[in-house]
């Protein structure tokens, strides 16, 4: 690890910082996470395996991707670290590495992604497609962050406030709403709320629909919910006989073209429940959506 250089800004750029709003090496993207930041987010959410936006200087885990591995091409798997570069230098830009966590917690590669962004331009896609719907946490500093590094200024905090976005593929929790997290810029943690997602539901074009919810980290399908009735010969034998269980003791009847549940049924997850609903395998954080 390089020794950090601590740089202090002379009258000439303080006065350029107040005329343009712009500090100095804010266009650098060699800035690493305040230490007490990361080891706060690290104990809740990590233990983090990889740092997907790194160098040399300010990697924070043993296994990292630099510039020149091009972290976007690579597979984000474990439990990911992303700190990403925030400047014009960068012809990325912020939203792909989001877009990236996001795919790479659905798709299975990652359990866990925790990004560290600017919580600018709310408005955007970025925000209204990956980060609102399918976020788990959000947590908001009180207080600018001073990031350290080979392009430290001394004194210098960000002049952007900062948003730590965590997508998960684990259970926790208070899992189907979303919890909002106060930390203060010295890594104390300050307050915590959930915002409930309330209903979910599943609709097939065929006329199957049900509703459910996320409860302790199991997922409830509700009573008058229809599924499928033909089974696609890909589907697993164990959840056939779940649901040969389930049609036995009287959970899930035949109504006509579908069946139909008589009662609240809890699955081990969203999945195991959709695939259920459909008669087939299937990505139940994909397909379950808010009513």
């Amino acid at each position: 690890m390089s020794e950090k250089i601590s740089i202090e800004m002379t009258p000439e750029e303080v006065r350029s910082w107040h005329k343009n709003r712009k500090q100095k090496n804010s266009d650098e993207n060699d800035m690493r996470t305040p230490t007490a930041i990361f080891d706060s987010l690290n104990a809740r959410f990590g233990p983090f395996t990889l740092d997907a936006a790194a160098s040399e200087e300010n990697a924070l885990c043993e296994n990292y991707y630099d510039i020149e591995m091009d972290s976007l091409e690579q597979k984000w798997e474990g439990i990911v670290w992303c700190n990403p570069p925030y400047s014009s230098k960068t012809s990325h830009g912020i939203k792909p590495f989001v877009k990236k966590a996001f795919d790479s917690v659905q798709n299975g590669d990652a359990e866990i992604v925790v990004l560290l962004i600017r919580p600018t331009n709310c408005e955007t896609l970025m925000w209204h497609n990956w980060i609102f719907p399918h976020a788990s946490h959000l947590v908001f500093f009180k207080g600018r962050l001073d990031f350290t590094g080979p392009a430290h200024v001394k004194g210098g905090a960000s002049r952007w406030p900062s948003v730590s976005v965590v997508f998960s593929n684990s259970p926790w929790e208070g899992a189907g709403g979303k919890q909002v997290l106060c930390m203060d810029n010295k890594g104390n943690w300050l307050s915590e709320e959930y915002w409930d997602n309330d209903m979910l539901k599943l609709a097939l074009t065929n006329g199957v629909e049900a509703t459910g919810q996320y409860r302790n980290e199991k997922f409830v399908v509700f009573r008058g919910s229809t599924a499928n009735k033909q089974p696609r010969d890909s589907w697993r034998l164990s959840e056939q006989r779940w649901r040969k269980e389930l049609l036995e003791k009287g959970a899930i009847i035949e109504d006509g073209k579908h069946l139909r549940f008589t009662r609240d049924v809890t699955f081990n997850s969203p999945s195991a429940a959709a695939s259920l609903v459909r008669a087939c395998s299937s990505n139940g954080r994909k397909l379950w959506v808010p009513v």
